[in-house]
């Protein structure tokens, strides 16, 4: 029974982190949290590929949202160590 469950707690869970990610930016800096944002999208793209297909979204392709989420995380790793946010 806990299979069909598992993809929403992967939601919640990461949905909760990147609230607590973005809430973090008033106490650690915005520059660290969009940092902090880049390293979990990696890490979600990194999750994606060696997730079972029976644990992860299935909504779509594991190359698009590996793509996707490469792309978030090279943009916001970008911004995040050239933009200045102070």
């Amino acid at each position: 029974m806990s299979e069909p469950l598992a993809p929403v707690r992967v939601a919640v869970t990461a949905a909760v982190v990147c609230v607590l990610i973005a809430l973090s930016g008033l106490v650690i800096g915005v520059d660290l949290a969009v940092l902090a944002l880049a390293a979990f999208a990696a890490a979600g793209a990194v999750a994606r590929v060696v997730t079972p297909m029976g644990r992860a979204f299935a909504v779509r392709r594991r190359a698009i949202d590996v793509a996707v989420l490469a792309f978030l995380a090279i943009g916001l790793a970008f911004l995040g160590f050239t933009t200045p946010l102070a």
